[in-house]
């Protein structure tokens, strides 16, 4: 059997102490950036790829794809161009929006009301609802990138 002596066992118990001591000062926190400082109506700037899936009902299933445009001011416009029960055309939009600090909040699109959002992955991303009751519907929008175009025709 091996048996350490003291002032062995001492130099491993400091190093194991001083490994402690120096890992909780030199390794960062891993902190929720947008949890500890919170959403506004800036959080939500510039454009954002639209997809929707849903039903109206009594009507049938509806789909859309677009691009949606958030001032960081509260107001928005959106090009999209709607499937509604094989029926496509394009449906532009324009409303208003409010968020709250933990970041859910809601949009006011002049036409058809109000549906309630949340803004995730520090505001390029948001997932949205419909409020209206003759509607089942969600919307995932995702921030488009701002950068040049890297297609090229030869």
């Amino acid at each position: 059997m091996n048996i350490r002596s003291v002032s062995q066992l001492s130099a491993i118990g400091f190093a194991a102490t001083m490994v402690l001591f120096t890992s909780k000062h030199v390794v960062p926190k891993v902190q929720a950036h947008e949890a500890s400082e919170g959403c506004s109506v800036a959080s939500l700037s510039g454009a954002y790829g639209e997809v929707l899936r849903g039903e109206v009902l009594g009507v049938g299933p509806i789909v859309a794809v677009g691009v949606s445009t958030f001032d960081g001011k509260g107001n928005f416009v959106a090009d999209q161009t709607i499937n509604s029960n094989g029926n496509v055309f394009q449906a532009p939009l324009t409303g208003t929006y409010k968020v709250n600090r933990d970041c859910t909040g809601i949009a006011d699109a002049v036409g058809s009301g109000l549906h309630s959002f949340v803004i995730i992955a520090g505001g390029n991303e948001m997932d949205l609802m419909d409020n209206n009751s003759a509607e089942v519907l969600t919307i995932h929008f995702t921030k488009v990138a701002s950068g040049k175009n890297d297609h090229h025709e030869d």
